[in-house]
């Protein structure tokens, strides 16, 4: 992620924000909407759940939709021009929601009204306008999983910075900007935020939808600090304004066309996990399918939970699951917990040399070379993901033909912009202070580990880890030890973190 992306000069916030918080209406490529553009990204979000659960299930929050008629329609649609700041440009985008295929229209106005009640409830304690509920609906079709290449993500558009500083957790394995209820509780934050400083709820959106300083820079240009909305969307880029027509044609068409459901929302529920769990360790023990874990906790985009976090379950499943923790904790399987990282097919480096030898003299116009320490635990996923690169890239710089033969101690190459050169050579040096902190040196010379308790009749074991085994595969080994007491004894938190040769202690009764 491009942490120090937060603090570029407006006017480059200006040049890329406007298209990447468009993109859910928006073909790749092109500057601004058109109406080809609109209604492909909203196809192509509504289209990802259509067939997905749980909107391709009948039985999940059964309802009628009461779609307006013809009549009605027409009036309210006259009426809502004339509030439309470019009324061509209206109509246009709410034509492309009307004319939207049944199955899609269907599950557009069925997704916004499961969602309505929390969003509106947010807006309402904020003291915000309930007219920012449409929001969403127009920046992602309310598909919680749509991400821009410009790393907006879930069904607000958050960016990684208003996620953090509005309270969301954001790692390698979980992304609180997927999980709709604490996205709105973060959004309806940011907004609050923004109304205060702009005193309008719609300067208040557009500040949040294209950057504060956008807004700010078009008020000055439109007279001032309290210009009005109208005045600052005369001198607005075309982007905004179309913006503000599909958001326009969005509420207008959600407002005509409702859902009413048969029944109340499922009632979840929240629980701790002790271990770090995988959704298929779940659904092995509980009546639950990993489509079902996946739609109530979208946070965990690996489908990894890790320990000490919260787990959201059908009401009625919680107790079932604190009941039978430890068999959902022992059917642990360690291929699960490989995040794999993206398979791209790369040409081999000019003049190759031996496999593995680096790239000899490789230049980059504009680009800085750094050295990378390979961590324990690392992937080249995770590896891409913090230096804003490609996976391909890194194989390809470093004559990497089997990610999964990298070491921890050896170095890789990096090429990164100039400019923020600095930065990423600073970022592995404050990773590694943190992870000094955290991490706790057991004294292996010891009788036994520090705060363990071990009865005095255990013989004390030490098992040199080989290839493919896992905590759970070495406690088949030895009588009456769990994976648990393996990561115990040995003050391992994360059992990925286990090496090959790496040597553990075990007590045997």
């Amino acid at each position: 992620m491009k942490r120090f992306e937060q603090n570029k000069p407006g006017s480059l916030i200006g040049i890329f924000v406007v298209l990447l918080l468009l993109i859910p209406f928006v073909n790749r490529g092109q500057d601004s909407i058109a109406h080809e553009g609109f209604e492909h990204g909203l196809l192509e979000n509504i289209h990802r759940q259509v067939f997905e659960y749980p909107w391709n299930d009948a039985a999940f929050y059964p309802g009628k939709l009461e779609l307006a008629n013809r009549q009605t329609m027409k009036r309210e649609l006259k009426e809502a021009k004339e509030y439309a700041h470019k009324p061509d440009a209206f109509e246009t985008y709410f034509s492309v929601l009307d004319h939207l295929p049944a199955p899609d229209k269907a599950i557009f106005i069925k997704s916004f009204y499961y969602y309505q009640p929390e969003i509106k409830s947010e807006l309402t304690k904020a003291g915000l306008s309930e007219d920012l509920q449409y929001l969403p609906a127009t920046l992602s079709a309310f598909n919680s999983e749509a991400k821009s290449s410009f790393k907006r993500a879930g069904a607000w558009q958050l960016t990684h910075f208003q996620g953090v500083l509005n309270g969301l957790q954001i790692n390698k394995l979980v992304d609180e900007r997927l999980n709709v209820s604490k996205a709105t509780h973060a959004a309806v934050q940011e907004l609050k935020n923004n109304e205060t400083i702009f005193d309008h709820p719609k300067k208040a959106m557009l500040a949040f939808v294209f950057g504060k300083t956008e807004v700010k820079n078009l008020c000055r240009r439109a007279g001032g600090d309290k210009c009005s909305v109208k005045e600052l969307l005369e001198v607005a880029p075309k982007e905004m304004i179309d913006f503000m027509a599909a958001y326009q044609a969005t509420a207008a068409f959600l407002s005509q066309n409702k859902f009413i459901p048969e029944q109340e929302l499922p009632k979840t529920a929240e629980a701790k996990v002790r271990l770090q769990t995988h959704f298929d360790q779940i659904s092995a023990v509980l009546p639950i399918s990993t489509d079902e874990l996946h739609f109530l906790n979208p946070q965990f985009p690996y489908s990894i939970i890790p320990e000490q976090a919260s787990l959201i379950l059908p009401e009625n499943m919680k107790q079932d699951f604190l009941f039978l923790q430890d068999s959902i904790y022992n059917g642990v399987d360690s291929t699960l917990f490989e995040v794999v990282a993206q398979k791209i097919e790369y040409p081999p480096a000019p003049n190759r040399q031996y496999v593995g030898e680096k790239v000899k003299d490789l230049e980059i116009e504009g680009k800085t070379k750094i050295k990378y320490t390979i961590m324990s635990g690392d992937v080249l996923g995770f590896i891409a993901e913090d230096y804003d690169v490609r996976v391909a890239d890194l194989k390809y710089w470093n004559n990497i033909y089997d990610e999964r033969k990298i070491q921890a101690g050896k170095t890789l190459d990096i090429f990164v912009d100039d400019e923020n050169a600095d930065y990423y050579r600073n970022l592995q040096q404050e990773t590694a202070k943190t992870e000094v902190q955290k991490t706790v040196v057991p004294d292996f010379a010891s009788a036994t580990l520090p705060g363990i308790v071990v009865p005095e009749s255990a013989k004390k074991v030490e098992h040199i880890v080989k290839s493919g085994e896992s905590p759970y595969v070495i406690a088949q080994k030895y009588d009456g030890v769990t994976p648990e007491k393996i990561l115990e004894w040995n003050s391992v938190s994360d059992a990925r973190k286990i090496q090959i040769g790496q040597k553990l202690i075990i007590y045997v009764q």
